[in-house]
Protein backbone atom coordinates (compact mmCIF):
# COMPACT_ATOMS: atom_id res chain seq x y z
CA UNK A 1 0.00 0.00 0.00
CA UNK A 2 2.96 2.32 0.63
CA UNK A 3 4.00 1.99 -3.04
CA UNK A 4 0.44 2.80 -4.13
CA UNK A 5 0.57 6.04 -2.15
CA UNK A 6 3.98 6.87 -3.65
CA UNK A 7 2.53 6.37 -7.12
CA UNK A 8 -0.42 8.63 -6.40
CA UNK A 9 1.95 11.30 -5.07
CA UNK A 10 4.03 10.98 -8.28
CA UNK A 11 0.88 11.48 -10.35
CA UNK A 12 0.05 14.62 -8.42
CA UNK A 13 3.62 15.97 -8.73
CA UNK A 14 3.50 15.62 -12.49
CA UNK A 15 0.08 17.23 -12.54
CA UNK A 16 1.28 20.14 -10.42
CA UNK A 17 4.48 20.72 -12.36
CA UNK A 18 2.67 22.97 -14.77
CA UNK A 19 1.16 25.88 -13.09
CA UNK A 20 0.94 28.75 -15.11
CA UNK A 21 -4.52 39.41 -25.62
CA UNK A 22 -2.80 37.46 -28.36
CA UNK A 23 -5.15 34.98 -29.99
CA UNK A 24 -2.68 33.64 -32.51
CA UNK A 25 -2.34 30.07 -31.18
CA UNK A 26 1.38 29.99 -30.54
CA UNK A 27 4.21 32.44 -30.43
CA UNK A 28 7.90 32.50 -31.24
CA UNK A 29 9.25 32.64 -27.72
CA UNK A 30 12.34 34.61 -28.76
CA UNK A 31 9.98 37.50 -29.52
CA UNK A 32 8.25 37.41 -26.14
CA UNK A 33 10.04 37.87 -22.81
CA UNK A 34 7.10 36.34 -20.93
CA UNK A 35 7.20 33.18 -23.04
CA UNK A 36 10.97 32.93 -22.57
CA UNK A 37 10.59 33.33 -18.80
CA UNK A 38 7.85 30.69 -18.71
CA UNK A 39 9.98 28.23 -20.67
CA UNK A 40 12.94 28.82 -18.37
CA UNK A 41 10.79 28.45 -15.25
CA UNK A 42 9.41 25.02 -16.14
CA UNK A 43 12.76 23.38 -16.99
CA UNK A 44 13.87 22.19 -13.58
CA UNK A 45 15.46 19.05 -12.20
CA UNK A 46 12.22 17.24 -11.34
CA UNK A 47 10.20 18.69 -14.20
CA UNK A 48 8.33 16.56 -16.75
CA UNK A 49 9.84 18.84 -19.42
CA UNK A 50 12.69 16.67 -20.65
CA UNK A 51 14.26 19.31 -22.87
CA UNK A 52 14.35 23.04 -23.41
CA UNK A 53 12.52 22.32 -26.67
CA UNK A 54 9.59 20.78 -24.69
CA UNK A 55 9.53 23.85 -22.43
CA UNK A 56 9.66 26.23 -25.41
CA UNK A 57 6.78 24.35 -27.04
CA UNK A 58 4.71 24.63 -23.86
CA UNK A 59 5.48 28.33 -23.35
CA UNK A 60 4.76 29.11 -26.98
CA UNK A 61 1.34 27.46 -26.82
CA UNK A 62 0.35 28.94 -23.45
CA UNK A 63 1.42 32.51 -24.20
CA UNK A 64 0.22 32.28 -27.80
CA UNK A 65 -3.23 31.01 -26.82
CA UNK A 66 -3.86 32.93 -23.59
CA UNK A 67 -1.92 36.03 -24.60
CA UNK A 68 0.61 38.22 -22.86
CA UNK A 69 -1.98 40.88 -22.06
CA UNK A 70 -4.29 38.41 -20.31
CA UNK A 71 -1.42 36.80 -18.40
CA UNK A 72 -0.25 40.24 -17.26
CA UNK A 73 -3.83 41.03 -16.23
CA UNK A 74 -3.73 37.90 -14.06
CA UNK A 75 -0.52 39.16 -12.45
CA UNK A 76 1.90 36.99 -14.41
CA UNK A 77 5.06 38.81 -15.53
CA UNK A 78 8.49 37.66 -16.64
CA UNK A 79 9.84 38.85 -13.27
CA UNK A 80 7.56 36.73 -11.08
CA UNK A 81 6.59 33.77 -13.24
CA UNK A 82 8.47 31.24 -11.10
CA UNK A 83 6.75 32.44 -7.93
CA UNK A 84 3.15 32.53 -9.10
CA UNK A 85 0.53 30.53 -7.21
CA UNK A 86 -3.24 30.66 -7.05
CA UNK A 87 -3.92 32.36 -10.36
CA UNK A 88 -7.59 32.65 -11.19
CA UNK A 89 -7.48 31.06 -14.65
CA UNK A 90 -10.78 30.46 -16.41
CA UNK A 91 -11.76 26.90 -17.26
CA UNK A 92 -10.86 27.59 -20.89
CA UNK A 93 -7.41 28.86 -19.90
CA UNK A 94 -6.83 25.78 -17.76
CA UNK A 95 -7.75 23.64 -20.77
CA UNK A 96 -5.20 25.57 -22.86
CA UNK A 97 -2.45 25.00 -20.28
CA UNK A 98 -3.21 21.30 -19.86
CA UNK A 99 -3.52 20.79 -23.62
CA UNK A 100 -0.17 22.54 -24.13
CA UNK A 101 1.42 20.24 -21.56
CA UNK A 102 -0.09 17.21 -23.28
CA UNK A 103 0.96 18.45 -26.74
CA UNK A 104 4.55 19.22 -25.75
CA UNK A 105 5.45 16.52 -23.23
CA UNK A 106 5.35 12.75 -23.52
CA UNK A 107 3.24 12.28 -20.39
CA UNK A 108 3.58 8.50 -20.48
CA UNK A 109 7.37 8.75 -20.54
CA UNK A 110 7.36 11.36 -17.76
CA UNK A 111 5.17 9.15 -15.60
CA UNK A 112 7.30 6.08 -16.35
CA UNK A 113 10.40 8.02 -15.31
CA UNK A 114 8.75 8.77 -11.95
CA UNK A 115 8.04 5.06 -11.38
CA UNK A 116 11.32 3.61 -12.67
CA UNK A 117 13.15 3.58 -9.33
CA UNK A 118 10.33 1.59 -7.72
CA UNK A 119 9.41 -0.78 -10.53
CA UNK A 120 12.29 -0.87 -13.02
CA UNK A 121 12.05 0.41 -16.59
CA UNK A 122 9.76 -2.33 -17.90
CA UNK A 123 7.35 -2.24 -14.95
CA UNK A 124 7.24 1.56 -14.94
CA UNK A 125 6.50 1.70 -18.65
CA UNK A 126 3.76 -0.93 -18.32
CA UNK A 127 2.13 0.99 -15.47
CA UNK A 128 2.40 4.40 -17.16
CA UNK A 129 0.94 3.10 -20.41
CA UNK A 130 -1.86 1.37 -18.54
CA UNK A 131 -2.82 4.50 -16.62
CA UNK A 132 -2.75 6.62 -19.76
CA UNK A 133 -2.77 10.30 -20.60
CA UNK A 134 -6.47 10.80 -19.78
CA UNK A 135 -5.91 10.25 -16.07
CA UNK A 136 -2.95 12.67 -16.04
CA UNK A 137 -4.96 15.26 -17.94
CA UNK A 138 -7.82 15.00 -15.43
CA UNK A 139 -5.38 15.26 -12.49
CA UNK A 140 -3.71 18.32 -13.99
CA UNK A 141 -7.02 20.06 -14.55
CA UNK A 142 -8.18 19.33 -11.02
CA UNK A 143 -4.88 20.57 -9.55
CA UNK A 144 -5.38 23.93 -11.31
CA UNK A 145 -8.93 24.36 -10.13
CA UNK A 146 -8.12 23.38 -6.55
CA UNK A 147 -10.94 20.86 -6.75
CA UNK A 148 -8.73 17.85 -6.36
CA UNK A 149 -11.28 15.13 -6.09
CA UNK A 150 -10.72 11.86 -4.33
CA UNK A 151 -9.92 9.12 -6.74
CA UNK A 152 -12.88 6.77 -7.14
CA UNK A 153 -12.72 3.22 -5.77
CA UNK A 154 -12.78 1.97 -9.36
CA UNK A 155 -9.40 3.63 -9.90
CA UNK A 156 -7.85 1.70 -7.03
CA UNK A 157 -9.20 -1.58 -8.38
CA UNK A 158 -8.00 -0.69 -11.88
CA UNK A 159 -4.60 0.17 -10.43
CA UNK A 160 -4.36 -3.10 -8.53
CA UNK A 161 -5.37 -5.05 -11.64
CA UNK A 162 -2.78 -3.16 -13.65
CA UNK A 163 -0.12 -3.77 -10.99
CA UNK A 164 -0.83 -7.50 -11.19
CA UNK A 165 -0.77 -7.41 -14.99
CA UNK A 166 2.57 -5.55 -14.95
CA UNK A 167 3.90 -7.86 -12.22
CA UNK A 168 4.69 -4.95 -9.89
CA UNK A 169 5.76 -5.46 -6.29
CA UNK A 170 3.44 -3.45 -4.03
CA UNK A 171 4.86 -4.48 -0.65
Amino acid sequence: MRKLMAILVALMLIAAACGDDDDSGSTDISDDPLAMALADSVVEEDSPFATQEDANCFASEVVGEIGTDRLNELGVTEDNIGEIEDIDFTEGEIDIIVDAMSDCVDLTAALAAEFEADFGAEGAECLAEGLGDDLLTDLMKSSFTGEEEELPDEFFQQFLDLAAECDLPLN
